[in-house]
């Protein structure tokens, strides 16, 4: 199913967005650990558009909560002229051992090229969900997926909202609300 995000970067520490969100009255729900591990047919990842780098890629994503589940994803991503992501469409199974599969890639010739691990928690209110990501070696980025109350809504529009409810939450933030994690790691 396609689904319209937003993802932008948090300047302020986790214990002050924690306050702020529960001042707005937010209610921590979840957390846990997620590790990604990209792959692609490309040799030369870095040299890739983000469109075209997401595009040849697929991931292997261990999610530890409170079982660690193992799935492999691959991401198609609408993505403007500009450069924003405007919707995408994750394609997912689950797999027994993430590790098998890591090496059944690397035996293939697939080019093993970025792992990211993102510690989120899951704050909710009202139908606003929201999760708080602590990237290693990247920061802190806020995700909001559209809900049930923006069905109907063009694309254009549920950027709109979603980027003004991130923007009511009195954080600071960052001016790209389409942060690509991956490209950000391959290029810091």
């Amino acid at each position: 199913m396609k689904e319209t995000e937003v993802t932008v970067q948090v300047f302020d520490t986790f214990e002050k967005t924690d306050e702020v969100l529960r001042t707005k009255g937010f209610e921590l729900t979840d957390s846990y650990v997620i590790y990604d591990r990209y792959f692609s047919k490309h040799a030369n990842v870095t040299a890739l558009s983000y469109a075209d780098l997401i595009g040849g890629s697929f991931l292997v994503r261990t999610i530890d909560f409170p079982v660690p589940s193992h799935r492999l994803i691959y991401k198609k991503k609408e993505i403007a002229n500009d450069g924003t992501v405007i919707s995408e469409e994750k394609v997912k199974t689950d797999i027994g051992d993430a590790e098998e599969a890591v090496r059944i890639f690397a035996l293939s010739g697939l080019t093993p090229y970025c792992e990211i691990k993102n510690r989120s928690f899951i704050y909710e209110h009202a139908n606003v969900c929201l999760a708080l990501q602590v990237v290693d070696g990247l920061g802190i980025f806020i995700e909001y997926e559209e809900d049930d109350t923006m069905k109907g809504l063009g694309d254009d529009e549920k950027i709109s909202r979603l980027t003004a409810v991130l923007k009511g939450l009195g954080l600071r933030l960052g001016n790209d609300f389409s942060c690509k994690k991956l490209y950000m790691m391959l290029h810091r």
